[in-house]
């Protein structure tokens, strides 16, 4: 809605009220949900004033199902950093029309922390499960990123249909840097260069086991080089893999190795029950 001039001034919430057929206190949980903007810009005030032709957009999660985070999925944490097994169908940051429920807000609140200290060191997906860093002092996120492409080492797990034909592939396909409409990033011979190592480590069926290395860190870099081979992720709907009950996507291993920690240190995770092909 475009704010009307008799309206100037008038708290965020009241002016939305006014403007569209929600209630006062539905508004406000949208509000605390992250999913109200004022010109583009993410709002969490209910009290905010509003200015005549501010343009303010609501966007409604009722129906988001959200996967609760308890302190059991902390698996290690030493200093400024907390290592966590996210489950799929968490939030491992603040998303588009999504900041309350996520990862580090629920961590925060766990360690007694403002929500702004706590931030991920790297990044899974939402229907990706696994082994996760986060860190909550700025300098030392800032340096582990900084060492993170020549230190840290991530193994995953997946299961694709079809089925490969193959029993090991090294994947070197560029991915173009933007997504497409649908959200999507895809195989571009200008693209950014990528480096995968898959493996077969099962087969049923159709289906396959594998085993993923991922030697960069590109977004969406697994979905994206199994789609274009031909074996999306089951689950994976927007790259083409069949519906599933969740993404069969985990990060199962995690190391660190100097400089990014004194002495190597690695962790390894199973995915939970849900994780059936």
């Amino acid at each position: 809605m475009t704010v009307p001039r008799q309206l100037a001034g008038a708290r965020l919430d009241v002016a939305l009220a006014e403007g569209l057929t929600l209630s006062r206190r539905r508004i406000r949980r949208a509000i605390e949900d992250g999913g109200v903007y004022i010109n583009r810009q993410r709002c969490r005030t209910a009290g905010r004033a509003v200015r005549a032709e501010d343009r303010l957009r609501l966007v409604s999660l009722d129906g988001e199902a959200m996967v609760p985070f308890s302190p059991e999925q902390i698996v290690w944490a030493e200093g400024a950093l907390v290592l966590v097994h996210k489950q799929a169908g968490q939030y491992a940051q603040e998303a588009l029309h999504r900041s309350r429920g996520t990862l580090p807000m629920e961590l925060a609140a766990h360690l007694g922390l403002q929500a702004a200290a706590v931030r991920p060191v790297h990044r899974l997906d939402r229907g990706t499960s696994g082994l996760m860093l986060f860190a909550t002092d700025a300098p030392v996120l800032q340096r582990l990123q900084k060492l993170w492409a020549t230190s840290v080492q991530k193994e995953y797990m997946a299961v694709g249909e079809p089925a490969p034909a193959w029993e090991s592939q090294r994947i070197t396909l560029a991915i173009g840097a933007k997504r497409d409409a649908r959200g999507r990033y895809t195989v571009q011979e200008d693209g950014r260069a990528c480096d995968t190592e898959a493996m077969v480590a099962e087969r049923r069926g159709n289906r396959a086991l594998l085993h993923l290395v991922p030697h960069t860190g590109r977004t969406h870099q697994l979905r994206v080089h199994l789609a274009a081979l031909g074996c999306p992720l089951l689950g994976d709907g927007r790259y083409g893999g069949r519906p599933h009950a969740r993404m069969m996507l985990h990060a199962q291993t995690l190391s660190l190795n100097p400089p990014a920690w004194p002495e190597p240190i690695a962790w390894h995770a199973d995915p939970k029950e849900d994780w059936i092909w």
